[in-house]
C-alpha cells in the first residue's frame, strides 16, 4: 500500500488481486456487477486483448475465464451498466457482417493499430447475450474508446480530436431506446487531453486521467458538477499519481474507484473529496 499524503494525508491505495486471479502485469480496469459477484477485466497477451469473467464463489473467486463474446478481436475496457442490466465495451472487430477490423493510425508515430468502437452486451436468464454494436450516433470514429455509464444510462466516452491532437471527453444522454447526439464533456482546459472517464450514477462527479505525463498517461483528478458545468478539477495528489494510474473505473459502492498503474491494480477511497465537497470544502491541490 501507499499513502496520498498531497491531498489528504491518510488516503490508501489498496492493491487489488482478488485472491492471486487478478496479474498485475497483464489485466487491468476491473469493472464489477452491482452485486459484487461478477467481474470483467481485459487481459493483454502479447498484441491481443480479450475481455475477462470471473465469479465469487463462497468467499473465492473463479479462475477467470475468456468472456463469452470475447476472445476473437482486440477487446478490452469492459464496465457494467450501474444496474447490472448491461455492459459495455471497446473492439476493433468488424461493425458490419463479413467486414474488416477497425484500425487507426492516431498514436505511436502513425503505426497502424486496432481502431474501437463500442459494443452492447445484455445480462439474460443464462449469462450475457451477444455483443451489439451501439451505432452510429456514439460509434462516429474509427476510435471510440473507454465508455461509462451512469444509472439514467447517459453514455461518457473519450473520442481523439486529431486538429487538436488530444484525446477529449463526449457525453451521449438516452432518452426513448436510443443515445442522443454526444455533447462536449469539458474539465479544465479545453485544450487539455482527457482519458479514461468514471462517472458517478447520479453524474454528480467523475474521476478521470488529464494530460501527458509519459506514454500518454496523465494524472488522475476527479471534478464535481457544478450547475449547469464542471467544477476546477481536483488533483489527488503526487501520491496517488506516482503509479501513472489509468482506466478509472467506480466500484459499486460509489465511494471507490479502481485504478491500474504501472505496477498493478489500486483500489482508492474517494470519501475525503466526497465529504469536501458535501461541505463545500475546497480540498488542497
Amino acid at each position: 500500500m501507499f499513502v496520498a499524503t498531497s491531498a489528504f494525508a491518510g488516503v490508501v491505495a489498496v492493491p487489488v488481486t482478488l485472491g492471486g486471479v487478478i496479474h498485475s502485469d497483464s489485466d487491468d480496469t476491473l469493472a464489477f456487477t452491482p452485486d459484487g459477484s461478477t467481474v470483467f477485466f481485459d487481459r493483454s497477451e502479447g498484441p491481443h486483448k480479450t475481455v475477462m469473467i470471473a465469479h465469487r464463489v463462497a468467499n473465492h473467486w473463479s479462475k477467470p475465464e475468456v468472456a463469452s463474446f470475447s476472445g476473437q478481436w482486440f477487446d478490452q475496457d469492459p464496465v457494467v451498466s450501474p444496474d447490472g442490466s448491461y455492459m459495455l465495451f471497446n473492439s476493433d472487430r468488424p461493425t458490419q457482417p463479413g467486414g474488416k477490423p477497425l484500425t487507426q493510425n492516431y498514436f505511436g508515430g502513425g503505426v497502424t493499430a486496432p481502431g474501437a468502437n463500442i459494443w452492447r452486451v445484455d445480462r439474460t436468464t443464462h449469462g450475457w447475450g451477444k455483443p451489439v454494436w451501439l451505432g452510429a450516433i456514439v460509434n462516429s470514429d474509427v476510435f471510440i474508446d473507454f465508455a461509462s455509464i451512469a444509472s439514467d444510462n447517459t453514455l461518457y466516452f473519450m473520442r481523439w480530436n486529431a486538429e487538436g491532437k488530444a484525446m477529449q471527453f463526449w457525453r451521449s444522454a438516452y432518452k426513448n431506446g436510443q443515445y442522443q447526439s454526444p455533447e462536449r464533456v469539458i474539465l479544465g482546459k479545453p485544450s487539455e487531453t482527457l482519458h479514461d472517464p468514471a462517472i458517478a450514477p447520479d453524474q454528480s462527479f467523475i474521476v478521470f486521467d488529464s494530460g501527458r505525463i509519459k506514454g500518454g498517461l496523465g494524472r488522475l483528478k476527479i471534478a464535481f458538477r457544478d450547475g449547469d458545468h464542471w467544477g476546477e478539477p481536483i488533483d489527488l495528489g503526487d501520491d496517488l499519481n506516482k503509479d501513472l494510474p489509468w482506466g478509472s473505473h467506480l466500484a459499486p459502492d460509489g465511494h471507490n474507484v479502481y485504478v491500474t498503474g504501472n505496477s498493478g491494480i489500486w483500489q482508492i477511497s474517494l470519501d475525503p473529496w466526497l465529504k469536501a465537497s458535501r461541505n463545500n470544502e475546497r480540498p488542497p491541490l
